[in-house]
């Protein structure tokens, strides 16, 4: 495993626990669904990865960017830092780190 795939994984797990905490703290089934599926689109780029890292880094690149653009908008609506501005953020450096990955050459 390269540091993008560590970083990947961490991104991934990190997404997962977030809606498993969103279902604990809130009973919000939405927050476990849509986290875990997250994680499970992110899992999959990181598979996809070591055969194409171009394809893997790219979709999960896509999924980190989707995520980034949700939590910014529920940042600026709700002014609050958690979960929405620090998930923002994370996701805001996954997709940076994403994109290099893709972008680089092998």
């Amino acid at each position: 495993m390269n540091a993008f795939q560590i970083a990947l994984l961490l991104y991934a797990v990190v997404i997962a626990a977030g809606g498993i905490m969103g279902y604990v703290s809130a009973q919000s089934m939405v927050s476990l669904v849509n986290g875990l599926i997250a994680a499970v689109l992110l899992l999959v780029g990181l598979a996809i990865s070591f055969k194409n890292p171009t394809a893997g880094f790219g979709l999960s690149a896509v999924v980190a960017l989707a995520l980034g653009v949700f939590f910014a908008y529920r940042f600026f609506t709700t002014g609050k830092w958690m979960p929405g501005g620090v998930t923002m953020i994370l996701s805001a450096v996954a997709f940076v780190l994403m994109l290099l990955a893709a972008l680089r050459k092998p």
